[in-house]
């Protein structure tokens, strides 16, 4: 399932960091907090489990995307400077079919400060957008395996599971062992969800880059839990059966999904 948030903004300037991801990714979980506590403590604390005690936020959230001409990058700062009238983020979950309308809900008329101690991005909810996600043809079955391209529109994270100071030990998607994490990535994260009738030996992952784009980007800026993850975009070709391509799509490929890494869409719109 796939949301698509459009924010109201004053229109006067606002200041908002450069790395906002994990101030989104907190505002979500705080947004799941108020309307049923135990849901949120589950997916923060627990997340879906794997038998050897792995866990995965299976959700994941794109950029906050602005109108043309409404932001700017202000030189040496780390921040932007807003002055746009609207919004749009959106936010990807794998969850049962029974929740979707519930967990779609939580969000309407929220309000939104995107930010830290220094400067943010004051915001309000006004409208919220269920996607169809119309990745396959009505005849492709769920076992079948189907071919789809993807680009990556957040930076895709592989490498450790638990992210040290030292970016240089994330992953480059050229590295001769990245296709085996990157499906492992995806095979746990189905088990999690509970998608585990597929053959993990059809699929199959191809980078189509020469050269993926570097994505840096600091988690807890200015604080004694600083982080910085190196994380690429890149476009590839993913084969497998339609409801694991579907996981990937909805809880995001790689790692960190649920700090708004591994968001992708189709490439080239196909």
């Amino acid at each position: 399932m796939q949301l698509k948030l459009t924010f109201q903004l004053s229109g006067k300037t606002q200041i908002v960091p450069l790395n906002y991801q994990y101030p989104v990714s907190a505002w979500i979980y705080k947004v799941l907090e108020k309307a049923d506590k135990g849901f949120s403590e589950k997916l923060h604390e627990e997340g879906y489990k794997l038998k050897n005690g792995k866990t995965f936020k299976l959700f994941t959230f794109s950029r906050i995307n602005f109108p043309k001409n409404t932001w700017k990058i202000i030189s040496n700062t780390g921040k932007m400077k807003i002055w746009a009238r609207k919004a749009y983020l959106t936010i990807s979950f794998q969850l049962p079919a029974q929740l979707e309308k519930f967990v779609a809900g939580l969000f309407a008329d929220q309000d939104v400060f995107i930010g830290d101690k220094d400067s943010g991005l004051k915001m309000k909810v006004q409208n919220i957008e269920m996607l169809r996600n119309d990745y396959f043809d009505a005849e492709v079955k769920d076992n079948k395996p189907v071919m789809l391209r993807v680009k990556s529109l957040t930076g895709i994270v592989l490498g450790l599971d638990v992210p040290e100071k030292k970016y240089e030990q994330y992953m480059n998607p050229l590295h001769e062992k990245y296709k085996e994490l990157f499906l492992k990535n995806l095979t746990d994260k189905c088990n999690a969800a509970g998608v585990t009738r597929f053959d993990a030996t059809e699929l199959e992952f191809k980078v189509l880059n020469i050269s993926p784009k570097t994505v840096m980007q600091t988690i807890k800026a200015g604080t004694s839990s600083e982080t910085k993850v190196k994380a690429y975009n890149y476009e590839f070709e993913l084969t497998a059966p339609k409801k694991v391509i579907e996981v990937g799509m909805n809880a995001g490929f790689g790692s960190m999904n649920s700090l708004g890494f591994g968001f992708c869409g189709m490439k080239n719109g196909e």
